[in-house]
């Protein structure tokens, strides 16, 4: 691996995530403001809405990204390498993806922590479900 190349992306990359906190603190502070949400699922709603939108507003920094790592020997130019259907479609899927899974994220945390409690309290039952796992991914790989 040449080191060279893992930092060749870096300054887009950097920006990029950036401007994403940035817009989700801006984003976030007047989502909750107008909105004020009061349950857990309003509150999932409004951060998986933030996300999104910090998602598309920093995704020109994705674009930069990957044009910086085109290789050198078929780099193309700005104008052939960006097609903006392309970079519609993929940040609006990729924003709608990132903000769905972080609001799930959010509402099914309580009860992650619930259940790592309780398996923390009781290893037997812990131990239990490892081997089980184990055991059905064995079979689930074998057909």
């Amino acid at each position: 691996v040449n080191p060279a190349l893992l930092y060749q992306a870096y300054i887009p990359t950097v920006t990029r995530d950036i401007i994403y906190g940035w817009a989700r603190g801006f984003v976030g502070a007047h989502m909750t403001s107008a909105f004020a949400p009061e349950t857990s699922m309003q509150r999932a709603v409004c951060f998986g809405a933030t996300v999104l939108a910090a998602c598309i507003i920093s995704s020109p920094g994705n674009e930069w990204r990957g044009y910086t790592l085109q290789p050198k020997d078929r780099t193309l130019p700005f104008a052939e390498y960006f097609k903006p259907v392309n970079y519609m479609r993929s940040t609006g899927v990729g924003a709608t993806i990132m903000g769905i899974a972080l609001m799930v994220g959010m509402l099914v945390t309580p009860y992650a922590e619930m259940l790592f409690a309780y398996l923390k309290g009781h290893l037997f039952v812990a131990g239990g479900l490892v081997v089980l796992m184990g055991v059905l991914a064995g079979a689930i790989s074998k057909k």
